[in-house]
């Protein structure tokens, strides 16, 4: 597998060539780059399998760097610091990062499921949809067992926690069992009208057809798609104001 490094600190791109050379095998580092402009140039002159991006650097963001290439045959992992913004747009596109001071254990880990993804040849339009989406969060990439789903976000009605995955109920009647549990889709959607009313229910305010004082210490609520969820005593409050 043939990667490349491009980051603005000598210190980042120290560490990652570190665990590449004593963490990894079967893995050619092809070269480094230290801005978006040369970071361009590197990548259509290697043509590797994955580059390791970050996000911001003196000339410009990793997300200028991808939008400057017509033909993204390559995996991404974005390798960022603490960033609100890059990491809502990453995790709203399912794409792989590590957050800076990278954890060794993460790094192999997220550098298996790469080798895996490299050898099998599979497709991935993450980060076309990440760049189309930039700003507006209209969709969000959610990971399925044969691969990834896009998915309007005003289109999801509900979500439900089934042990560690997320089960998404969709306008139409669609069901969708996601492999990521529901705390990280309640911070992702903390902006667009979501609420966590139960330990196990995140609902869509806007498909709230009709509260009910009855079905729990809080109530419950019948939600567009037929299904009535029940609403916890402390959550009660909150939901009202949301809906008045």
């Amino acid at each position: 597998m043939k990667v490349v490094i491009i980051d603005d600190e000598q210190s980042g791109r120290d560490v990652l060539r570190s665990f590449i050379t004593t963490l990894c095998h079967d893995i050619e580092i092809c070269g480094e780059a230290d801005s978006v402009k040369s970071g361009v140039k590197l990548i259509t002159k290697c043509n590797p399998d994955v580059v390791f991006l970050d996000i911001q650097m003196q000339d410009g963001t990793g997300f200028n760097l991808l939008e400057m290439l017509p033909q993204r045959t390559f995996k991404v992992v974005f390798c960022t610091s603490f960033d609100q913004f890059a990491l809502k747009a990453i995790k709203y596109s399912a794409a792989d990062y590590l957050l800076k001071p990278i954890d060794p254990d993460l790094f192999i880990e997220t550098v298996e499921k790469l080798q895996s993804d490299v050898s099998k040849k599979r497709s991935d339009n993450r980060i076309d949809e990440l760049l189309s989406n930039i700003n507006s969060f209209e969709k969000i990439a959610l990971p399925v067992g044969d691969g990834i789903q896009f998915v309007k976000v005003d289109d999801i009605v509900r979500c439900e926690a089934d042990g560690v995955y997320t089960r998404f109920s969709i306008v139409g009647g669609t069901n969708i069992l996601v492999s990521k549990n529901l705390k990280n889709y309640e911070d992702l959607f903390s902006d667009r009208g979501f609420i966590r009313v139960h330990k196990s229910h995140l609902i869509n305010t806007r498909y709230i057809d009709k509260y009910l004082n009855s079905g729990g210490d809080g109530g419950s609520v019948v939600m567009a798609d037929g299904s009535t969820v029940e609403v916890s005593r402390r959550k009660k409050d909150e939901l009202l104001g949301m809906m008045m």
